[in-house]
């Protein structure tokens, strides 16, 4: 009997949850169900603990099915181990594409003097540069408002089919080429996104040089820091103004990597 169907009777559920099989079911679920809430930032940091164990419950009682295994201590440890490990890998691949808006914020605090003027980030629990704080929370907050949230939960319960709470875990030839194509994917994004602030810097940067060759008594640090400052908070506007394509990009990048880790390159 499935749990997810709606409108199944509450008292069938607890008998099946008090069963062996089904009480197995639930441990593989909340296992891979927490283990996604703690290894993706979207959940794992941008939501307090309270909320965190919450969403691990309703998801874990959610995707859990009756499971069929000997009730021995290596096979629970076992499915724990590759439930967890499945919810760990797609919490770091939502993290890893959601890194680009961190990395192009870092890009700009960097080219514009910003990043000596350092915050601390409750979300990574860090010391972290003012355009990278809020371009991540930027990203964070159009996310839940676009539905991210929702997708990414729709993701996990992908790999519940793809990948049974009783099935095995295998690593296809393919995945590490996924994982660099990934990898290059969030750093070209990331560039993308912060290209027109870059590009202004360069401008700001090239006319300082020949400014400091024309006139080398003139004390161009002087204006070049706040010059550079002010370029650069007038241009990341542009940035904020590419927001929402990018949001899109990530999103369709997820769904085509979440393709291919449940269409068989990681399956059991």
């Amino acid at each position: 009997m499935d749990s997810r169907v709606v409108g199944l009777d509450s008292h069938s559920v607890v008998i099946e949850f008090t069963e062996i099989t089904g009480a197995v079911g639930l441990l593989a679920a909340l296992a891979r169900s927490g283990a996604f809430v703690v290894g993706s930032p979207f959940f794992g940091r941008a939501i307090p603990a309270t909320g965190r164990v919450a969403l691990t419950l309703a998801l874990g009682f959610a995707f859990a099915q009756p499971i069929s295994v000997e009730p021995t201590t290596t096979a629970l440890i076992g499915l724990i181990v590759i439930n967890t490990a499945v919810g760990l890998a797609l919490g770091y691949l939502t993290g890893l594409l959601l890194s680009l808006f961190e990395y192009a914020g870092g890009i700009l605090d960097f080219t514009s003097g910003l990043s000596a003027a350092q915050i601390f980030d409750p979300l990574t629990a860090s010391q972290t540069g003012i355009f990278a704080r809020s371009m991540n929370l930027a990203a964070m907050a159009l996310l839940f408002v676009v539905g991210g949230d929702r997708a990414l939960i729709s993701a996990l319960d992908a790999t519940t089919i793809a990948i049974p709470l009783d099935g095995g875990l295998s690593i296809g030839t393919e995945a590490p080429g996924l994982a660099v194509t990934l990898v290059n994917r969030t750093i070209e994004l990331a560039i993308q996104l912060a290209l027109p602030a870059i590009g202004m810097l360069f401008l700001i940067e090239l006319i300082l040089g020949l400014a400091s060759r024309l006139s080398p008594q003139s004390n161009v640090f002087i204006i070049g820091l706040p010059a550079k400052m002010l370029a650069a908070m007038g241009t990341v506007s542009i940035v904020f103004l590419a927001f929402p394509e990018m949001i899109s990009t990530v999103l369709r990048s997820f769904e085509d990597a979440v393709f291919v880790l449940v269409g068989g390159q990681i399956g059991g």
